[in-house]
């Protein structure tokens, strides 16, 4: 009952106007302290910041490639400087040097005590001693002692290797010897036909005399017949104090000068055995009737196939020119370079060659000395 007339007061003042004014102040009056003394506060937002506005997604995950191992540091292990003459008891017991970490500091260097050089004397004391065989090396540079005799027997062919079942035409036989005073030399080439063609193919017959010198064969006189007939007879005199070369046939006589190394027809086949070819390819060479130089070409190493065996071989090849006689010339590396094979091509596309069959060859006897 109290509590009905306490509203219906309460209810009726808060329809007057000036009452409703009074309880608003103390309302706000009361409000006021509270939030100076602390005990309430609330913030209000404020509409005029900005905000920024996160947005999350949830996303499947995608397959991430397998990350690439790098390969370990590898440290490598200090070498040490170990003296010649220590035991070996003493290295192994020297404790390892630790290793500086990466953010230590290297203090410098204490100053050593300079290094001591041996002499080139104590160097070659200090060398163990080896057997003098294995120390042996061969000089290459000295070159076998020519041959003092070649014997050498060829087969004579009219045609070329090429063509099948080739008759053998004729024979030759070749010798080279040094005299026994060792200071001169003589060459004798004797070439005979065989069979129906002997009858009126004479033998041809070359001779080469002369001198041994520092630079190999010095001829002195030269002589090429062709059997009895005077026009196919020529012979060269060497005079070589006064550098002359004299020229003898059926038409005359005639002088020309005479060049340091000039060989005739012979001597210069066997002036490989001293020059070897590759050194000297362009010679003074006569055969008896004119002189000319002659410049000679390599044309690689050949095997060639003889009654032998098969031959290494220098091919060398010497062409004056178009409708010219050509001259070839297959030199045995294994024999000091002694001819084993000689073509000729005259001018009319003839081909004459031989080819060797046997050899004999001997060096000088070494002297007792």
């Amino acid at each position: 009952m109290w509590i009905s007339s306490s509203w219906i007061k309460l209810k009726s003042l808060c329809q007057d106007a000036s009452y409703r004014k009074l309880v608003l102040a103390l309302g706000l009056s009361l409000l006021l302290h509270l939030f100076l003394i602390g005990k309430f506060s609330f913030n209000l937002p404020n509409l005029n910041e900005q905000h920024d506005l996160i947005e999350a997604r949830l996303l499947l995950p995608k397959a991430l490639p397998s990350p690439v191992q790098s390969p370990p540091e590898v440290i490598k292990p200090v070498e040490k400087q170990v003296e010649p003459n220590k035991p070996l008891e003493q290295i192994e017991e020297e404790p390892a040097e630790p290793l500086a970490s990466p953010n230590q500091q290297s203090e410098p260097p204490a100053e050593s005590t300079p290094e001591y050089n041996a002499t080139p004397e104590e160097t070659l004391e200090a060398v163990p001693a080896v057997a003098e065989s294995s120390l042996e090396i061969p000089d290459l540079t000295v070159k076998p002692e020519p041959y003092h005799y070649v014997e050498s027997e060829f087969d004579v062919y009219a045609d070329k290797d090429d063509v099948p079942n080739r008759s053998v035409a004729g024979s030759a036989k070749v010798v080279y010897q040094r005299l026994p005073n060792g200071e001169q030399y003589q060459i004798r080439s004797l070439l005979q036909a065989r069979g129906i063609a002997s009858l009126f193919i004479p033998d041809l017959l070359q001779t080469s005399d002369g001198y041994l010198d520092n630079i190999g064969l010095r001829p002195a006189h030269y002589l090429y017949q062709f059997g009895n007939k005077k026009d196919k007879t020529f012979s060269a005199d060497f005079n070589w104090e006064s550098k002359k070369l004299v020229l003898k046939s059926e038409n005359g006589v005639e002088k020309l000068d005479l060049q340091v190394g000039t060989q005739d027809l012979l001597s210069f086949m066997y002036q490989f055995m001293f020059v070897p070819p590759m050194q000297n390819m362009q010679l003074n060479i006569t055969n008896g009737r004119k002189l000319g130089l002659y410049d000679y070409s390599f044309e690689g190493e050949e095997i060639i196939s003889t009654k032998m065996g098969n031959l290494k071989t220098f091919h060398l090849l010497r062409s004056a020119g178009d409708g010219e006689k050509k001259t070839e010339l297959w030199l045995a590396l294994d024999y000091q370079h002694v001819p084993v094979k000689i073509r000729e091509t005259n001018k009319e596309g003839k081909v004459y060659e031989l080819l060797v069959t046997s050899l004999k060859t001997e060096l000088p006897v070494p002297s007792q000395e």
